[in-house]
């Protein structure tokens, strides 16, 4: 299971918030800054705006938030995005999880996934953890099972927590906070660092969570309620807290949007939602059977060609039992049955009454595609086979679609399907008041993550439908004996379903409702293609201003493209044909890398700096607590790695522990291994301990080095297939119509766009001062890292500037200060030239440094003086 494009940006964007952290210090200066650099002042956000100054109601803890709408991946997301976080903490810190759900039903679903050793999930940890996995919920936790300080400390260990169990009114009711002599063996490790939790024993399970400081998940935060969530959380002591849900809370620190655009991009959702209002529930019914049977075919032939099963399910959405002029869901059933479906086609699932309990509804055996409710089906029970919802209130009756919305969105196998209307959702109703309905579905969409734009009304539809007519010509008999209203009881006759089902082939209502379903969701797939060259998140769009290239340039600004590196496909895939051009990518030069023949020469000296703890600093509420190994507890996973009798057996141990901190995706986990093991065989016993002791910086050291031995070996393989021509310069990139604007006081003469964006040092400022000032630039631009133009080698490099001069020629430039050489600049110098050798005689690379001399770079006297002769 892959992360989509929209999920890889988010832990792109959880990554650069804790670079932001790490730089700066302060978690308000941090966000601020994160969100300069795309363009967003939230210093100046407007009240009700969803971005706003960092709210530090968690003191001194990073606690962000990442929007993503229903079916749009949060436990994937944040199973990769535990790396992330960990990748950042002292790696010898237990990497403890808890792991917060909103309800029982989310809870038990979230711990069976997370356990389950052949499920996406839990491989995804796997994976990127060594295999060193444990789940336990709360009761475990109670009982001791998984918790034993040994265990913990050599495993991922998540905790699989429910909101009520520690966010309860009454302390007293809280079993987390009591005596719990099954967890006793912590209480020996605390010290002097060791928060105490208010009203809570020193044995307790919170207690023994404050101690290990975990990571914190919340799926869902909107669940919580915020004066206990805030209490719970500081009880807690997480050193970081992250957040997902589709509908964040006013006061979250939002890193991340994900909208509808991406998800129906990467293939995640059945959008738009078409919306149609019927005559009766009686064409409610109706309509629901036919078009599924119509869906089903459709499903049927594609199957035949493309190998996916897909049986489509229609919900049928019954009233609340309260009276006896009510629709209700044993009714439904009772007659649906008594009509002719068979009884095997139909179940019920409501909070009372589960049908659905131990069926695998996407398996090819299972025989469901009817399925009757109310209003049970909350988080935690996903259908991507459910494709109708179909409301069956008394037309009187103001529907509430709320809660099972969401479970008709998710897109089955996450694939675009061939036949279009396989691509959609369907809503159908037979309400009076269509504008409440209507005004209801945003609802439920807004609550899902989704907007307004995301469902989609024929346009034949009248807002309040006219008075209950008899059916048009080719359409079944009603599904009702009496058809005078909705209030009426439920009788008919077994053979009308029956007539509907073999009649539906020459309905001419379904066709046309399928007809009318393809043309809006054409028209919505316009809409979001436009969206997509925005690239900015619905939510962003008031808070972002856009800058145009000024008219004077514009004309001349769209003949220039940029060429980037391409490689040609060699096997055709679900998403690739066979010889066919890509854009090159770093991860295709590392295929043949050996880690075994890299060279092993590593430093492990240290710097007083780097063996110096990181003081709390309690002063500054918004400055980061500082998250270190408790003394105590380094004290002891010294004295067992001493223990260890053999070197050999030390070397082991160091190896398969500093391996579990290194994750690239292009090496095998065992050769890491190996490859550790081998650097460590010339260091002896009293070596190895004084490794163990700053095992954080010994795994940067190895970090370092095996990345640095990949690059190295992607820059030689690029060389090569630069010369054997397998990589070439092709499929142009040309600037932007608009562009996001950042903060910027600095000048932009001669600058491409109506205010060009900024955050550039002293630096770079005097570069581009000098540089606008020659008579001969036209224009420049500064390339924003990530979103701009980048040379795609064996490494992705953003070059600082882009400026076009009047010969026509365009030339990169590259500004570095002389206190920010590094390994880096070689590399990119040899990328930029090669880049320009092959672009063609029109375009020109340059690194230019202030005073140091490095080989391949120009000092910016000399630069200036080759542009002005260019």
């Amino acid at each position: 299971m892959r992360l989509k494009e929209y999920q890889q940006n988010v832990l792109e964007d959880l990554a650069d918030f804790i670079e932001q952290v790490d730089k700066h210090r302060r978690l308000d200066t941090a966000f601020r800054c994160f969100w300069a650099e795309r363009g967003v002042a939230i210093e100046t956000a407007e009240p009700g705006n969803c971005l706003h100054p960092y709210d530090n109601s968690v003191r001194g803890i990073p606690n962000v938030t990442v929007k993503v709408p229903t079916a749009g991946g949060k436990t994937f997301i944040a199973c990769n995005a535990l790396r992330t976080i960990f990748d950042r903490m002292p790696l010898g810190k237990p990497q403890v999880v808890a792991w917060f759900v909103p309800s029982d039903t989310l809870l038990k679903q979230t711990y069976q996934r997370l356990s389950d050793s052949l499920h996406p999930y839990r491989q995804c940890l796997d994976r990127l953890f060594g295999g060193a996995v444990q789940v336990i919920d709360k009761e475990a936790a109670l009982s001791g099972m998984g918790m034993k300080p040994d265990k913990i400390r050599g495993h991922l260990t998540i905790l699989v927590l429910s909101v009520q169990s520690f966010a309860s009114n009454n302390k007293e009711d809280r079993r987390v906070y009591r005596e719990n002599e099954r967890l006793a063996e912590y209480a020996r490790l605390y010290d002097q660092q060791t928060k105490q939790v208010k009203g809570a024993d020193k044995t307790s399970l919170i207690q023994v969570l404050s101690y290990l400081n975990p990571v914190t998940i919340i799926d869902e935060s909107h669940n919580f309620e915020a004066d206990l969530r805030v209490e719970m959380l500081n009880d807690l002591n997480p050193c970081f807290i992250l957040d997902l849900t589709a509908t964040p809370r006013k006061h979250s620190n939002i890193i991340s949007f994900v909208d509808a655009a991406k998800l129906k991009q990467d293939n995640m959702v059945k959008l738009p939602v078409i919306v149609y209002n019927h005559q009766s529930t009686n064409d409610v019914i109706a309509k629901a059977v036919n078009l599924r049977c119509s869906l089903e075919r459709q499903a049927t032939r594609q199957e035949a060609a493309r190998g996916r099963y897909i049986r489509p399910i229609v919900l049928f959405q019954a009233q609340p039992n309260r009276d006896d002029d009510n629709i209700t869901f044993d009714r439904i059933k009772q007659k649906l049955v008594e009509a002719g479906i068979p009884e095997e086609q139909i179940k019920i699932k409501t909070a009372q009454y589960d049908e659905l309990k131990g069926l695998d509804l996407m398996s090819r055996d299972c025989p469901v595609r009817y399925i009757v409710t109310v209003n049970a089906l909350k988080e935690g029970w996903d259908c991507p086979f459910a494709y109708i919802l179909a409301s069956l209130a008394n037309k009187s009756s103001r529907i509430d679609v709320e809660q099972i919305l969401g479970r008709v969105l998710r897109l089955p196998y996450t694939e675009q399907h061939r036949p279009e209307l396989l691509n959609l959702s369907y809503v159908f109703t037979a309400s009076n008041d269509f504008r409440h309905t209507v005004e209801s579905i945003i609802s439920s969409l807004n609550r899902a993550g989704f907007s307004k734009r995301d469902y989609r009304i024929p346009d034949t539809q009248e807002t309040v439908p006219p008075a209950e007519t008899t059916p048009r010509h080719h359409t079944p008999p009603s599904l009702f004996a009496n058809d005078a209203g909705s209030n009426s009881d439920l009788t008919m006759e077994p053979d009308i379903i029956k007539a509907h089902i073999d009649a539906n082939d020459e309905t001419n209502d379904i066709k046309e409702l399928e007809r009318m379903a393809a043309t809006v969701s054409a028209q919505y797939e316009d809409e979001l293609r436009q969206a997509r060259t925005d690239n900015i998140p619905s939510d962003l769009l008031s808070m972002i201003k856009r800058r145009e290239i000024k008219a004077v340039f514009k004309e001349e600004a769209a003949q220039i493209s940029l060429p980037r590196f391409v490689t040609r496909t060699k096997t055709s895939s679900l998403f690739s044909v066979k010889g066919e051009d890509v854009l090159m990518d770093k991860s295709m030069l590392s295929e043949g890398f050996d880690l075994s023949l890299a060279d092993k020469d590593i430093s492990f000296t240290r710097t007083e700096a780097e063996a110096r703890l990181i003081d709390l600093d309690e002063q500054n509420e918004y400055v980061p607590v500082a998250k270190n190994i408790p003394e105590q507890e380094m004290k002891i996973l010294l004295q067992q790695f001493n223990r260890i009798p053999t070197t050999e057996g030390k070397r082991k141990q160091l190896s398969q522990k500093i391996a579990r901190s290194i994750q690239i995706n292009e090496i095998a986990a065992p050769a890491i291994v190996q490859y550790i093991k081998d650097v460590l065989s010339r260091f002896d016993d009293a070596e190895l301990s004084e490794m163990m002791a700053f095992e954080y910086e010994t795994a940067n050291a190895f970090k370092s080095k095996i990345r640095s031995q990949l690059a190295l070996y992607r820059e030689k393989k690029f060389n090569e297939m630069i010369d054997t021509g397998e990589i070439r310069c092709a499929m142009p990139y040309h600037f932007p119509e608009h562009i996001n604007s950042r903060t910027s006081s600095q000048s932009a003469f001669k600058g491409l766009y109506t205010e060009e964006e900024g955050n550039m040092n002293d630096f770079e400022y005097r570069v581009i001062n000098a540089v606008a000032n020659l008579d001969n630039v036209r224009f420049w631009h500064r390339n924003p890292e990530r979103s701009g133009f980048a040379i795609n080698g064996f490494i992705n490099h953003y070059p600082d500037f882009i400026v076009h001069l009047g010969s026509g020629r365009t030339v990169l430039i590259e500004t570095k200060g002389d206190d920010r050489d590094n390994s880096n600049s070689r590399l990119k110098i040899a990328l930029g030239q090669k880049w320009a050798s092959k672009a063609g005689d029109m375009y020109r690379y340059f690194m230019v440094f202030n005073t140091l001399e490095v080989p391949g770079a120009l000092k910016l006297t000399q630069l200036l003086e080759r542009l002005q002769k260019m």
